[in-house]
């Protein structure tokens, strides 16, 4: 029996989830993805979709920055200053992540080519890309995105409210001041006030990436017992796509 007081999520907010880990689980069937390509496309949708949720951060906070700046409160001398203080605080969290995040994901890859080698790629290749997010995006492109990239479908479904959030927020943030005549508030993206905050979307693609290592370890530690079954995936894929903050 259900709890007193307690509602199950409408059927809207589940079955995409559910689209997604059968769409995961069927490409993973009509591929004949073995230990070592289901790795690899974990791996990718969370480099793939994890930088795009960033830059989709940083996009709506230029976005609503210089609809700020722009806007006719604002007195013509702050708009420069505003300009040159914005400009470098969006390059700079630009940077920051390209460097960090991208940088995270090859180190891991580095490791990974060890234990689940690509034909054609070795580690090296991101060795060499550690600090070199250009080289790392160029070596995707290559090698893995045209393997995996099919992968991306579901998992962009599965992170459907997450990837564009932040770009969503600030537009609708923007339409608000409009309806109330006013500049937008960028206190209420960054979470110094009431409603979405930003700090959601930096924060996510980190977790999806500890979520990703622990699948990944999953892998490892059945591949080391010859467990190779089409089933484990599908316990995987259940774990990853699964809505459980729906419940």
């Amino acid at each position: 029996m259900n709890q007193p007081g307690y509602r199950w999520p409408a059927l809207g907010r589940i079955l995409p989830d559910g689209i997604a880990f059968a769409i995961g689980l069927g490409i993973a069937w009509i591929q004949g993805w073995k230990t070592t390509d289901l790795v690899w496309s974990l791996w990718l949708g969370s480099l793939v979709i994890g930088y795009l949720t960033i830059q989709s951060t940083i996009g709506g906070g230029i976005y609503i920055g210089i609809r700020a700046i722009f806007h006719k409160d604002t007195p013509e001398k702050d708009r420069l200053p505003a300009i040159l203080i914005g400009g470098g605080v969006a390059l700079f969290f630009l940077v920051f992540f390209s460097f960090h995040f991208c940088g995270f994901h090859a180190g891991h890859a580095f490791f990974l080519s060890h234990f689940f080698p690509i034909e054609g790629l070795s580690a090296t290749d991101f060795g060499r890309a550690f600090m070199n997010p250009l080289l790392l995006w160029k070596t995707v492109f290559q090698h893995l995105l045209w393997v995996y990239g099919v992968f991306l479908i579901p998992v962009i479904i599965a992170e459907r409210k997450y990837v564009f959030a932040s770009f969503v927020a600030s537009v609708k943030e923007v339409r608000e001041g409009m309806h109330n005549h006013s500049a937008p508030n960028v206190l209420k993206l960054v979470g110094k006030g009431p409603g979405k905050s930003m700090q959601d979307p930096f924060t996510r693609p980190y977790i999806n990436v500890i979520r990703m290592h622990l699948l990944i370890f999953f892998f490892a530690f059945c591949h080391m017992l010859k467990v190779d079954s089409f089933w484990v995936y599908a316990v995987v894929y259940l774990v990853y796509f699964f809505p459980w903050k729906a419940f």
